[in-house]
This record gives C-alpha cells, structure tokens and sequence, in this order.
C-alpha cells in the first residue's frame, strides 16, 4: 500500500520554468507536520511520482536493502 506525504504536494513545473526546474514542491505546514510527528524513522526518503491520470505525487520510498 502507498505511503503518501500528508501535506507534501509535488507538481510538474510550470511551462516557462527554466530546463533546471524539475519539479515544484507545496507544503501544508500544518499537515506536514501533524504527518512527521506519526512517523518513527530518523530519515524519510520520497519519490515523485507521476500517476496513469498525470498527476504528480510524493510517495514515501519504502525500499530496504536485504540483510544477509
């Protein structure tokens, strides 16, 4: 199941951005925060993700390397 960022909205930057603009980054602070203070891990890495419809998106990327 996905893991979105609460209060962290990533979208596609706009037309006339310049080539070094990837992407464009809104943050909720309020939600932001409410959702840090839920999670236990030091580091929290995201991805941006693009949905089938074309919306952009955060996801927490949950990837773990495996302990052998």
């Amino acid at each position: 199941m996905a893991d979105f960022v609460d209060g962290l909205m990533a979208k596609k930057p706009n037309e006339k951005a310049p080539d070094f603009v990837k992407c464009a980054i809104s943050i909720k602070r309020a939600d932001l925060i409410t959702w840090l203070t839920g999670q236990t891990d030091e580091w929290i890495n995201v991805q941006v993700k693009e949905s089938k419809g074309g919306k952009w998106y955060a996801e927490v990327d949950t990837w773990k390397p495996r302990s052998e």
